[in-house]
Protein backbone atom coordinates (compact mmCIF):
# COMPACT_ATOMS: atom_id res chain seq x y z
CA UNK A 1 0.00 0.00 0.00
CA UNK A 2 1.16 3.54 -0.77
CA UNK A 3 1.45 4.96 2.73
CA UNK A 4 1.42 8.51 1.34
CA UNK A 5 -2.27 8.20 0.40
CA UNK A 6 -5.21 8.20 2.78
CA UNK A 7 -7.20 5.39 1.19
CA UNK A 8 -10.08 5.76 3.60
CA UNK A 9 -10.52 9.34 2.39
CA UNK A 10 -10.09 8.22 -1.22
CA UNK A 11 -12.79 5.55 -0.94
CA UNK A 12 -15.16 8.13 0.54
CA UNK A 13 -14.32 10.40 -2.38
CA UNK A 14 -15.22 7.51 -4.67
CA UNK A 15 -18.65 7.26 -3.06
CA UNK A 16 -19.33 10.98 -3.49
CA UNK A 17 -18.00 10.85 -7.04
CA UNK A 18 -20.53 8.14 -7.85
CA UNK A 19 -23.29 10.27 -6.33
CA UNK A 20 -22.22 13.34 -8.32
CA UNK A 21 -22.04 11.41 -11.59
CA UNK A 22 -25.49 9.89 -11.03
CA UNK A 23 -26.91 13.35 -10.38
CA UNK A 24 -25.32 14.91 -13.46
CA UNK A 25 -26.16 11.97 -15.72
CA UNK A 26 -29.81 12.07 -14.61
CA UNK A 27 -30.06 15.71 -15.63
CA UNK A 28 -28.15 15.35 -18.89
CA UNK A 29 -25.09 17.30 -17.81
CA UNK A 30 -21.69 16.43 -19.24
CA UNK A 31 -19.53 14.25 -17.00
CA UNK A 32 -15.78 13.50 -17.05
CA UNK A 33 -15.33 10.23 -18.92
CA UNK A 34 -12.24 9.31 -16.91
CA UNK A 35 -14.13 9.82 -13.63
CA UNK A 36 -16.86 7.38 -14.66
CA UNK A 37 -14.45 4.82 -16.09
CA UNK A 38 -12.32 4.90 -12.92
CA UNK A 39 -15.41 4.08 -10.87
CA UNK A 40 -16.54 1.20 -13.09
CA UNK A 41 -13.04 -0.32 -13.02
CA UNK A 42 -13.28 -0.63 -9.23
CA UNK A 43 -16.29 -2.95 -9.38
CA UNK A 44 -14.53 -6.22 -10.38
CA UNK A 45 -11.61 -5.70 -7.96
CA UNK A 46 -12.83 -7.70 -4.97
CA UNK A 47 -9.76 -9.95 -5.14
CA UNK A 48 -7.27 -7.10 -5.45
CA UNK A 49 -4.12 -7.70 -3.44
CA UNK A 50 -3.15 -4.04 -3.19
CA UNK A 51 -5.07 -0.79 -2.93
CA UNK A 52 -3.14 0.53 -5.92
CA UNK A 53 -4.94 -2.06 -8.06
CA UNK A 54 -8.22 -0.38 -7.11
CA UNK A 55 -6.94 3.19 -7.34
CA UNK A 56 -4.17 3.19 -9.95
CA UNK A 57 -4.55 6.93 -10.58
CA UNK A 58 -5.97 9.08 -7.77
CA UNK A 59 -6.23 11.98 -10.23
CA UNK A 60 -9.36 10.31 -11.61
CA UNK A 61 -11.09 11.08 -8.28
CA UNK A 62 -10.71 14.87 -8.32
CA UNK A 63 -14.47 15.28 -8.75
CA UNK A 64 -15.23 13.06 -5.76
CA UNK A 65 -12.56 14.60 -3.55
CA UNK A 66 -13.87 18.10 -4.10
CA UNK A 67 -17.51 17.01 -3.90
CA UNK A 68 -16.82 15.38 -0.52
CA UNK A 69 -15.00 18.48 0.76
CA UNK A 70 -17.91 20.68 -0.28
CA UNK A 71 -20.44 18.33 1.34
CA UNK A 72 -18.55 18.18 4.64
CA UNK A 73 -18.19 21.98 4.76
CA UNK A 74 -21.86 22.64 4.08
CA UNK A 75 -21.35 23.67 0.45
CA UNK A 76 -22.96 20.68 -1.26
CA UNK A 77 -23.88 21.75 -4.78
CA UNK A 78 -27.13 19.74 -4.70
CA UNK A 79 -29.01 17.96 -1.91
CA UNK A 80 -29.39 14.89 -4.13
CA UNK A 81 -25.63 14.33 -4.17
CA UNK A 82 -25.48 14.16 -0.38
CA UNK A 83 -28.59 11.97 -0.30
CA UNK A 84 -27.19 9.51 -2.84
CA UNK A 85 -23.88 9.35 -0.95
CA UNK A 86 -25.59 8.50 2.34
CA UNK A 87 -27.84 5.96 0.64
CA UNK A 88 -24.87 4.23 -0.98
CA UNK A 89 -23.24 3.90 2.44
CA UNK A 90 -26.48 2.50 3.85
CA UNK A 91 -26.80 -0.01 0.99
CA UNK A 92 -23.25 -1.24 1.63
CA UNK A 93 -24.13 -1.72 5.30
CA UNK A 94 -27.26 -3.65 4.39
CA UNK A 95 -25.35 -5.77 1.89
CA UNK A 96 -22.84 -6.83 4.52
CA UNK A 97 -25.70 -8.37 6.51
CA UNK A 98 -27.05 -10.54 3.68
CA UNK A 99 -24.35 -13.15 2.91
CA UNK A 100 -26.38 -14.87 0.19
CA UNK A 101 -26.54 -11.63 -1.80
CA UNK A 102 -22.83 -11.03 -1.20
CA UNK A 103 -22.10 -14.53 -2.54
CA UNK A 104 -24.32 -14.01 -5.59
CA UNK A 105 -22.73 -10.64 -6.27
CA UNK A 106 -19.28 -12.21 -6.15
CA UNK A 107 -20.26 -14.93 -8.63
CA UNK A 108 -21.73 -12.41 -11.05
CA UNK A 109 -18.70 -10.13 -10.80
CA UNK A 110 -16.42 -13.04 -11.69
CA UNK A 111 -17.86 -12.82 -15.22
CA UNK A 112 -17.08 -9.11 -15.62
CA UNK A 113 -14.15 -8.12 -17.83
CA UNK A 114 -11.87 -6.36 -15.31
CA UNK A 115 -10.22 -4.26 -18.00
CA UNK A 116 -13.44 -3.07 -19.64
CA UNK A 117 -16.56 -3.40 -17.49
CA UNK A 118 -19.74 -3.15 -19.53
CA UNK A 119 -22.30 -0.71 -18.03
CA UNK A 120 -25.17 -2.86 -19.28
CA UNK A 121 -23.79 -5.95 -17.54
CA UNK A 122 -23.11 -4.00 -14.33
CA UNK A 123 -26.65 -2.60 -14.48
CA UNK A 124 -28.09 -6.11 -14.64
CA UNK A 125 -25.91 -7.20 -11.73
CA UNK A 126 -27.13 -4.22 -9.71
CA UNK A 127 -30.75 -5.19 -10.37
CA UNK A 128 -30.12 -8.83 -9.43
CA UNK A 129 -28.34 -8.03 -6.17
CA UNK A 130 -28.39 -4.52 -4.71
CA UNK A 131 -31.98 -3.86 -5.80
CA UNK A 132 -33.13 -6.88 -3.76
CA UNK A 133 -31.93 -5.46 -0.43
CA UNK A 134 -35.23 -3.71 0.25
CA UNK A 135 -34.04 -0.10 -0.03
CA UNK A 136 -33.79 1.53 -3.42
CA UNK A 137 -32.23 4.81 -4.42
CA UNK A 138 -34.83 7.00 -6.07
CA UNK A 139 -32.91 8.98 -8.68
CA UNK A 140 -34.39 12.32 -9.67
CA UNK A 141 -33.68 14.06 -12.94
CA UNK A 142 -35.03 14.60 -16.44
CA UNK A 143 -37.86 12.05 -16.74
CA UNK A 144 -37.31 11.56 -20.47
CA UNK A 145 -33.62 10.81 -19.93
CA UNK A 146 -34.28 8.44 -17.06
CA UNK A 147 -36.57 6.40 -19.32
CA UNK A 148 -33.74 5.76 -21.79
CA UNK A 149 -32.25 2.29 -21.30
CA UNK A 150 -28.68 3.44 -21.93
CA UNK A 151 -28.95 6.22 -19.36
CA UNK A 152 -30.59 3.91 -16.80
CA UNK A 153 -27.80 1.35 -17.33
CA UNK A 154 -25.10 3.97 -16.80
CA UNK A 155 -26.74 5.16 -13.60
CA UNK A 156 -27.11 1.65 -12.16
CA UNK A 157 -23.53 0.80 -13.12
CA UNK A 158 -22.23 3.88 -11.31
CA UNK A 159 -24.44 3.12 -8.30
CA UNK A 160 -22.94 -0.37 -8.17
CA UNK A 161 -19.48 1.19 -8.13
CA UNK A 162 -20.64 3.51 -5.36
CA UNK A 163 -21.79 0.57 -3.25
CA UNK A 164 -18.53 -1.24 -3.92
CA UNK A 165 -16.51 1.76 -2.68
CA UNK A 166 -18.84 2.34 0.28
CA UNK A 167 -18.25 -1.32 1.21
CA UNK A 168 -14.49 -0.76 0.95
CA UNK A 169 -14.76 2.44 3.00
CA UNK A 170 -16.43 0.45 5.77
CA UNK A 171 -13.80 -2.28 5.51
CA UNK A 172 -11.19 0.42 6.11
CA UNK A 173 -13.01 1.50 9.26
CA UNK A 174 -15.33 4.17 7.88
CA UNK A 175 -18.69 4.60 9.62
CA UNK A 176 -21.62 6.85 8.83
CA UNK A 177 -21.35 8.62 12.20
CA UNK A 178 -17.79 9.61 11.26
CA UNK A 179 -19.32 12.04 8.75
CA UNK A 180 -20.55 14.07 11.73
CA UNK A 181 -18.30 13.34 14.69
CA UNK A 182 -15.05 12.98 12.75
CA UNK A 183 -15.72 15.54 10.07
CA UNK A 184 -12.53 17.49 10.74
CA UNK A 185 -10.39 14.35 10.47
CA UNK A 186 -12.07 13.40 7.20
CA UNK A 187 -11.51 16.89 5.83
CA UNK A 188 -7.82 16.72 6.67
CA UNK A 189 -7.49 13.52 4.63
CA UNK A 190 -9.54 14.84 1.72
CA UNK A 191 -7.70 18.15 1.58
CA UNK A 192 -4.38 16.32 1.61
CA UNK A 193 -5.59 14.33 -1.40
CA UNK A 194 -6.77 17.51 -3.10
CA UNK A 195 -3.34 19.12 -2.83
CA UNK A 196 -1.23 16.00 -3.38
CA UNK A 197 1.14 16.00 -6.37
CA UNK A 198 -0.72 14.67 -9.37
CA UNK A 199 -4.19 15.40 -8.03
CA UNK A 200 -4.08 19.15 -7.54
CA UNK A 201 -5.40 21.16 -10.47
CA UNK A 202 -7.90 23.75 -11.60
CA UNK A 203 -11.10 23.96 -9.61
Amino acid sequence: MDESLDYRALTLAGVTQAAALVHDTAYGRSTPEEAERALLLTVPTRNAGDMREIFPDPRDYRLGIRTAIDALTGKARAPEVLRYSLQLIELARLLSGVPQVVEKLGRLLDDVDPSNPDPGQLSRIYKQTISTLGKRIQVTGDPQRLQQDQVADRIRAVLLAGVRLAWLWQQLGGRRWHLILRRRMLLVGLRALDTAPGTAGER
